[in-house]
């Protein structure tokens, strides 16, 4: 009991000296998906153990770094489609939805045998059409990826946001 009283007292001690200050960097964190270690496994054995690493980066919020890793497997192993997608995520994150979707195309185009991962591939070209305003280009991928997991709620959701948004306009 003592020495959880003493951590209290460092603590306040610590807020006290340091102060509560607004200038403390704050680094997103991203979850991880309930689908990571399919997108591990799914990794080629010589760069998984990079892949993690910069899945780990991506997931810490160091997008920066990550970019990096990614840009990095991309150059060592072209043919994997994991870099490209989570490069794409970045992209996405930050805005720029043109390179994210030229991304995610070519991640589209290399072969991806887990139904569920091949669909987050569309769910994100989606998400990045919608973002654009192109309503009609998401509601396409959408589509795609309930016709290749017809499970996915979050693409369901999705095409039926779309759908209900272009009925209005």
């Amino acid at each position: 009991m003592d020495m959880k009283y003493a951590k209290i007292q460092i603590l306040l001690l610590c807020l006290i000296v340091f102060g509560c200050s607004s200038n403390i960097p704050i680094i997103k964190a991203y979850p991880r998906p309930a689908k990571y270690k399919l997108y591990v496994s799914s990794a080629p054995p010589e760069i998984r153990a990079k892949f993690v690493a910069s899945l780990s980066l991506y997931y810490q919020g160091k997008l920066d770094s990550a970019a990096i890793s990614f840009v990095s497997l991309i150059a060592q192993d072209p043919n994997y489609w994991g870099s490209y997608y989570y490069l794409g995520l970045i992209n996405k994150d930050i805005g720029l939805y043109q390179l994210a979707i030229g991304r995610f195309r070519e991640a589209a185009k290399l072969p991806v045998t887990e139904p569920a991962l091949r669909s987050n591939i569309y769910l994100a070209l989606g998400e990045c059409w919608e973002s654009t305003g192109q309503f009609a280009d998401a509601k396409m991928h959408y589509r795609a990826a309930i016709n290749i997991n017809p499970e996915s709620a979050s693409a369901r959701g999705s095409y039926n946001r779309v759908s209900q948004l272009i009925a209005q306009k």
